[in-house]
C-alpha cells in the first residue's frame, strides 16, 4: 500500500463540526377529578446557555466534536453531560451550515431528532429543562416553560408569523407559564426546533416512530392522546383505531383506574 499524501489537506481551513438535538417527550397531566380526562402534552428538552456567545439564551444540547468520536456518540455524550439524561431514541435530522451561524467561527451543525418517553424523562421533572410545545396555527408552533420554573424573560410582544418567518408565540400561558419567543434563543436552534417538529409530525403518519415516546403497555387512548399532541388536532375514536390496529396487539392485561372502567393494555407488534 502506497504512502497516503497529507501535506495538501493542511491547505485549506477547517471548519468546525458539533452536534445538536432536539429531543421530545410528553407529560401526562393528571385531572384533578376522576370524571376529567388527562391532559397529554408534548415537551422539548433546553438548557439555559451559562458562557457567551448567547450567554442566557435556551438552547438544545450539543456541542463540539472531538477528532476521536462519531457523532452520534458525541451527542449522546453531551445530551448526558448536560441534562442528565441518557436515554432516548435518536434519529439524525440535518445539517446546518449557514456561515454565520455562530459568531465565534466556520460551524457546522449535525442535528438530531431524539424522542424519550415519559417515564424516563419524569426522572428530571425538577429540573428547568423540560419546555412544553403546542401547535397554534398551520406553520406555527409555541414553546413555553414549565409552570414554576424559572430563568426566561417573558415577551408579551412577540408578533404573529407571516409568510417563512414563524415566531414562537403563546396566546394562552398558564398562571405560572413563561412564553418563550424566538430572540430567546441561542444560535440557530429555534429553526432546529421547527425542522424537527415537521419531521415528527410527518413520521408519526407512516411510521412506529411513537412507540419511542409509549411506555411497553399502553391503551389506545394514551397512544391516540399523544398522536394529538404532536399533531395539534384531535381524532375520532373509531377513526383512529382504524389507523393503527396493525400496529398493536391486546397484552391480555387491562388498567386499573380508580372512577373508570378498565381498559384493555396494548404493546407494539
Amino acid at each position: 500500500m502506497g504512502v497516503v499524501a497529507l501535506d495538501g489537506i493542511f491547505e485549506y481551513e477547517h471548519p468546525f463540526v458539533c452536534t445538536d438535538a432536539a429531543v421530545f417527550t410528553i407529560k401526562t397531566i393528571e385531572p384533578d377529578s376522576y370524571r376529567k380526562l388527562p391532559e397529554t402534552i408534548l415537551r422539548v428538552l433546553l438548557y439555559q446557555r451559562a458562557v457567551e456567545p448567547h450567554m442566557g439564551k435556551w438552547c438544545l444540547p450539543g456541542g463540539f466534536l472531538s477528532i476521536d468520536e462519531l457523532p452520534e456518540d458525541n451527542i449522546r455524550r453531551k445530551i448526558s453531560e448536560k441534562s442528565r439524561v441518557d436515554k432516548c431514541w435518536l434519529e439524525q435530522l440535518y445539517t446546518f451550515c449557514d456561515l454565520d451561524r455562530d459568531p465565534r467561527a466556520r460551524v457546522i451543525s449535525i442535528t438530531y431528532l431524539g424522542l424519550m418517553e415519559e417515564a424516563e424523562s419524569a426522572k428530571f421533572d425538577n429540573e428547568p429543562i423540560w419546555f412544553t410545545v403546542r401547535h397554534g396555527t398551520e406553520r406555527h408552533s409555541d414553546i413555553q416553560h414549565e409552570a414554576g420554573e424559572h430563568g426566561a424573560e417573558h415577551h408579551n410582544d412577540s408578533p404573529h408569523a407571516s409568510g417563512q418567518h414563524v415566531d414562537i408565540y403563546a396566546p394562552e400561558l398558564s398562571i405560572d407559564g413563561v412564553a418563550l419567543a424566538e430572540r430567546d434563543f441561542g444560535f440557530d436552534h429555534y429553526g432546529i426546533i421547527k425542522l424537527a417538529l415537521e419531521r415528527l409530525r410527518s413520521k408519526i403518519i407512516y411510521t412506529d416512530i411513537i412507540f419511542n415516546l409509549l411506555p411497553r403497555e399502553f391503551t389506545l387512548t394514551q397512544m391516540q392522546n399523544v398522536y394529538e399532541a404532536i399533531l395539534g388536532k384531535k381524532d375520532q375514536p373509531a377513526n383512529f383505531r382504524r389507523k393503527i390496529m396493525d400496529m398493536v396487539s391486546e397484552s391480555g392485561r387491562h388498567t386499573a383506574d380508580k372512577g373508570h372502567r378498565p381498559a384493555k393494555l396494548y404493546t407494539k407488534r
